[in-house]
């Protein structure tokens, strides 16, 4: 009987794979990179020390070449996978498919220097479909990949050396820069400077509640005797109006007052009410991005926690792999979620067709298809419940629901503005109605999640009784 061992990143992902694979699979984890490029002076070789580049571990003089060491640390973790590697007739290589995970394949066939068949195994999703498929279709190595990954690690390191002992010193000790962290630090500096030279202005707006027969509305004082009132947006970082909006009437503290009282003794009318029909979309499957805003929206995490648990969701077979920038869905995805809108939602929830959804950035790789729960039949949200830690249950409820939205249909409404002539103001009430929930039954984006009807404002026709009235500083 053939013996394979079949190498991935994690102990996780090692557990869940060789739940999988039947008889004749071992199966072992890298834990990460097994080489790098030296963190410090004492992991430089002794012969390449007197290297004018030694400290950086790339030889600039020649073509950027990286000089690549085995870590103290995973000294055990690559004897232990040569050992295992005496005993196999084949090798499977089943890192992620992504730069890193490439990379690291290509990083275990040097140390390891195998004299057994290497083959490469790529999947998005941990699941014994997946797993069989892998296995039946494997390939070699990606060498553009493993040399785009080089580039990078090789950039991070000639500009974080430069950069890092600024942060030490300006922000606090043991932050690491790279390519991307040099750019952030020169965004926050632009930033401060403007920060720096912004001078604050103070404005204050007004708000009525009226009521009537039909209910109540809350308007926002936007003109005041013939000239708009100027709000935030009308101001530049030097606290002055800008040009476009100089006819604005800026009101202060004892203006507002005045308005005020105003409009305490003026009878309030409703001059006009606009309605127009809207169709509400919903939005794309999560990528990496889009989840992680998402999850600060809604759980408050950062994209650190995020991807924590992504991580882990990801290695037990909950959910596709989760560095991805493509919002597509495999037709394995569209049939589950499809199947599972008809049983739990019902036809009128799904379109004659499926959805699909396309990059709009030019540089989008796609590589993977958008995160999404795993398998041929998504797991349900009561499973989760059950099987999860809390964190994971919340973010794959997310992740469910973003992915099952993404293929039901439109919410349909209407967005309501009714405007109200009091005296020398004039007031402005805004809202809409959803007349047909839509793939909102599911799911609701967190920046919308407040959204509520507002088919009162359409009743508010006719003399309205103010309530209240009050002033408020905003600047």
């Amino acid at each position: 009987m053939a013996n394979a061992l079949v190498i991935v990143e994690s102990p996780a992902k090692a557990r869940t794979i060789k739940r999988f694979l039947g008889q004749g699979y071992r199966v072992e984890a890298s834990v990460g990179h097994v080489r790098d490029l030296p963190r410090n002076a004492s992991e430089v070789p002794p012969s390449k020390r007197g290297q004018p580049w030694a400290r950086l571990g790339v030889d600039v003089e020649h073509g950027f070449k990286p000089l690549y060491v085995i870590p103290a640390e995973k000294r055990k973790q690559v004897k232990l996978l040569r050992e295992a590697l005496k005993n196999a007739d084949e090798l499977y290589l089943a890192t992620d498919e992504d730069r890193e995970g490439e990379s690291i394949s290509w990083h275990l066939v040097e140390v390891l220097k195998p004299k057994v068949p290497v083959r490469r195994l790529v999947f998005h999703e941990i699941t014994p479909e997946a797993i069989r498929g892998a296995l039946e279709s494997p390939r070699g190595i990606d060498e553009q990949l493993v040399r785009a990954q080089e580039t990078r690690r090789v950039l991070d390191r000639l500009f974080g050396y430069e950069v890092s002992p600024l942060l030490w010193r300006k922000v606090r000790p043991q932050l690491s820069a790279g390519r991307v962290q040099s750019v952030a630090v020169r965004l926050v500096v632009e930033r401060e400077r403007e920060r720096m030279a912004f001078r604050s202005a103070e404005w204050w707006d007004v708000l009525a509640r009226y009521a009537a027969r039909g209910g109540q509305i809350e308007a926002e004082l936007a003109e005041w005797q013939g000239r708009p009132v100027a709000r935030g947006r009308d101001f530049d970082k030097r606290g002055k109006l800008k040009r476009s909006r100089a006819e604005a009437v800026v009101l202060d503290r004892q203006a507002a007052g005045a308005v005020v009282a105003a409009l305490r003794e003026a009878a309030a009318v409703v001059e006009k009410v606009e309605d127009k029909p809207f169709r509400d979309r919903p939005r794309p499957p999560f990528t990496t991005s889009t989840l992680q805003q998402e999850a600060n929206r809604k759980l408050r995490w950062s994209a650190r926690q995020t991807m924590q648990v992504a991580q882990h969701l990801y290695e037990n077979g909950w959910i596709t792999y989760m560095r991805t920038d493509s919002v597509a869905l495999s037709d394995q995805a569209i049939a589950a979620a499809r199947g599972l809108i008809r049983e739990q939602y019902g036809a009128d929830f799904l379109p004659s067709r499926p959805r699909t959804y396309k990059n709009k950035s030019k540089n989008a790789q796609e590589a993977h298809e958008a995160i999404r729960p795993a398998g041929s039949r998504f797991r349900t949200l009561d499973e989760a419940r059950r099987e999860l830690n809390a964190e994971g249950w919340r973010l794959y409820e997310l992740i469910w629901k973003r992915t099952v939205a993404s293929q039901m249909t439109d919410a349909l409404g209407k967005t309501m503005e009714v405007r109200v002539r009091a005296g020398d103001a004039g007031l402005v009430a805004r809202g809409r109605t959803i007349t047909f929930p839509g793939y909102r039954r599911a799911y609701v984006e967190g920046a919308e999640a407040a959204a509520g009807g507002t088919d009162g404002l359409v009743r508010l026709l006719g003399v309205l009784r103010l309530v209240l009235v009050g002033a408020r500083a905003a600047g």
